[in-house]
């Protein structure tokens, strides 16, 4: 069993309290409910590029800092194998603004599933191992109603595997719904 450093841990955390204790310097931003994003999302995983899917869901937690679960599944191939990246992700969101564009800040700690198939039928070889880490990145919000805007988001994953630290980053698009109150 591996451990995770605490630096995995102490970062994530440190982002989230430094920003509960520079809120009451910036407006805030009402909390309206719960927010869901759906979309496509693209990773650099060592030297694969990686197409796939990416859902999150963040509930509101004090002002503008929101708790954020996130889960993404990536799948492509390289040099002949199959690969696929189950990522599941929890932290904190913080947003600023309240206009059409709205901007945040995320910070995430969990794991990432990555399987590896090379060979077909019979003759095929598998593998699979769980990558713990962090992330951190942002994005923004484009408002195209009261419930519904488009969302572009960026974050770098920081996974510790085999010894050693891997920089995947991440790009994702798609609508995000955050319910009428």
């Amino acid at each position: 069993m591996r451990r995770v450093p605490l630096l995995a841990f102490a970062l994530p955390l440190a982002a989230g309290l430094a920003a509960i204790a520079v809120q009451p310097a910036v407006a805030a931003v009402p909390s309206a409910g719960t927010d869901l994003f759906g979309g496509y999302s693209f990773t650099h995983a060592g030297e694969a590029n990686l197409h796939g899917w990416g859902l999150s869901a963040s509930h509101p937690f004090r002002g503008s800092l929101r708790l954020l679960a996130d889960v993404s599944g990536h799948y492509g191939s390289f040099a002949g194998a199959d690969l696929s990246q189950l990522g599941v992700l929890a932290g904190a969101r913080y947003g600023w603004g309240e206009g059409r564009l709205r901007p945040f800040a995320d910070a995430l700690l969990g794991g990432v599933r990555t399987s590896v198939k090379v060979g077909a039928g019979e003759t095929s070889v598998s593998d699979a191992d769980t990558d713990w880490g962090v992330a951190f990145g942002g994005g923004v919000d484009y408002g195209l109603s009261h419930s519904w805007a488009l969302r572009g988001l960026f974050h770098l994953r920081l996974l510790k595997g085999e010894g050693s630290w891997d920089t995947d980053p991440r790009i994702s698009i798609g609508v995000a719904y955050r319910p009428r109150r």
